[in-house]
């Protein structure tokens, strides 16, 4: 199978560099000027703003850098090069947009307009294979160990993030942040496809079937059902079929580009029984 093109990879970036953007601009113009907390690391910056006064811009990107660590040892370069670039462009235009002044002060309008034009900046770098958040990394790297989804693990996290703030500043504040994060959540599920939603994969090859499983094995902890198919033209090769999240649809991408393959990929709409995913040793 050909490699992506440079000018697909280019245009990757671009399109993390407009999520960033179009997110920095939600957190900066609606969100933070109304005391209305983002989840993860974002909010956890956030949180820590509002008490020392230390620049949002700043802080999101030195607390992500432990995570970015961690997810260079254990995810690979390229997909924290990618991090990387979407927390640099995110921190930049969030220290741009904190000159610019408030859209609203209202907190209705900003948790609805806010929670969207997150929703659809956060989808973006995510569909395009940037993250913006070390906790979706942190959480990513656990979920073949633990057998947690990452969007669980996400929720978990938030949770308890939401309930520090609703402790700190108001139960009115907490709430108007936990109906920010669904409506985020929402949006983000509609532009990135499915909020770890599961995807059944479907893969013909005549190439080394064994070298397949074994790197989807090691990177993404899920094991393949293998069987002889026979095409019309193409002859005998090996049919795989895995179930992964939307979240691992990127390392699949990546994972089958190095080798001669034809992928078709469904969605899921239920899963009855366990979804086999082995730890990693």
């Amino acid at each position: 199978m050909k490699k992506k093109t440079a000018w697909s990879e280019v245009f990757n970036f671009f399109m993390v560099a407009v999520g960033a953007c179009i997110a920095a601009f939600s957190i900066e113009e609606f969100l933070a000027p109304n005391k209305i907390f983002d989840g993860g690391i974002v909010g956890v910056s956030m949180l820590i703003s509002s008490f020392t006064g230390f620049r949002l811009s700043i802080l999101t990107w030195i607390l992500n850098v432990p995570f970015l660590i961690f997810g260079w040892k254990k995810r690979g370069h390229m997909f924290v090069i990618r991090a990387i670039f979407a927390m640099t462009v995110f921190s930049v235009a969030v220290a741009f947009f904190e000159n610019q002044p408030n859209i609203t002060y209202e907190s209705l309008l900003a948790v609805t307009f806010g929670g969207l034009i997150l929703g659809v900046g956060v989808g973006l770098v995510l569909r395009y294979g940037g993250c913006l958040d070390g906790t979706e990394i942190v959480a990513s790297i656990l979920s073949p160990r633990i057998h947690v989804a990452v969007g669980r693990q996400i929720l978990g996290f938030n949770v308890v993030l939401y309930l520090i703030i609703g402790f700190v500043f108001g139960w009115n504040q907490g709430l108007y942040s936990i109906l920010t994060y669904v409506i985020v959540s929402v949006v983000m599920t509609r532009v990135e496809e499915g909020f770890d939603a599961q995807r059944g994969c479907l893969i013909f090859t005549h190439d080394d079937v064994q070298a397949i499983k074994d790197k989807i094995y090691k990177e993404l902890g899920r094991t393949c059902t293998e069987w002889k198919t026979e095409g019309y033209i193409g002859g005998e090769n090996r049919a795989l079929y895995v179930v992964i999240s939307h979240y691992e649809m990127r390392q699949l991408r990546e994972i089958v580009a190095e080798f001669e393959c034809f992928v078709t990929i469904s969605d899921i709409d239920e899963i009855i029984g366990k979804n086999i995913k082995l730890t990693l040793l």
